[in-house]
């Protein structure tokens, strides 16, 4: 993937995938929100698979990024009442080159992530960690938030939400953004 402009927000990135996917622009619904409401990351996608209540594949992630500055994209949480991740996990993802985590779960020990300096936008928090019943899986494709999101496509992500590009349309929804953005600043001055 090519660098991502420093200019790109959540915003212009829906602007920019206007008509694309469930939600007409790539943004994941309002409930997975930013619990680091300071931070703004746009990376490409790892995705993981957990089951309701188990987070094993959470282990298994390390291994698997390839580049630092990646985004950890975790579904199948969405009825979970326990931990995605806590501040265990989040060092482990940290040290391993994860930018941010973005999930349909829970997270937990949410001020001690915050201080590592790891992103998160979920669904909620609490104090209940996981099952290890090795369920689930790290890389591929999911579904969170009736967004379809493959390894490698670019999540962008601040205090407005979310938004996922397929990494084929990338230039293509950019070059839109870039429209948008310049359309903006002109109607601004």
């Amino acid at each position: 993937m090519p660098d991502v402009p420093d200019w790109l927000t959540s915003t212009l990135a829906a602007d920019g995938a206007a008509g694309y996917g469930v939600s007409g622009n790539g943004a994941l619904p309002h409930w997975i929100g930013a619990l680091s409401p300071d931070a703004t990351v746009a990376g490409p996608a790892l995705v993981v698979t957990v089951a309701r209540d188990d987070n094993s594949p959470m282990r298994a992630v390390a291994a698997a990024v390839t580049a630092p500055g990646t985004v950890l994209v975790v579904a199948g949480a969405g009825e979970s009442r326990t931990a995605v991740l806590g501040d265990l996990v989040a060092a482990d993802l940290l040290a391993a080159g994860i930018a941010a985590v973005v999930t349909d779960g829970l997270v937990r020990d949410s001020r001690a992530v915050a201080r590592l300096g790891l992103p998160v936008w979920a669904r909620g928090v609490t104090p209940v960690a996981s099952r290890k019943d090795g369920t689930g899986s790290v890389g591929g494709r999911v579904t969170i938030g009736g967004v379809v999101v493959s390894d490698g496509d670019l999540v962008v992500a601040d205090a407005d939400g979310v938004v996922v590009w397929p990494a084929a349309r990338y230039d293509e929804f950019l070059a839109a953004a870039d429209a948008k953005r310049r359309q903006d600043e002109s109607r601004v001055r």
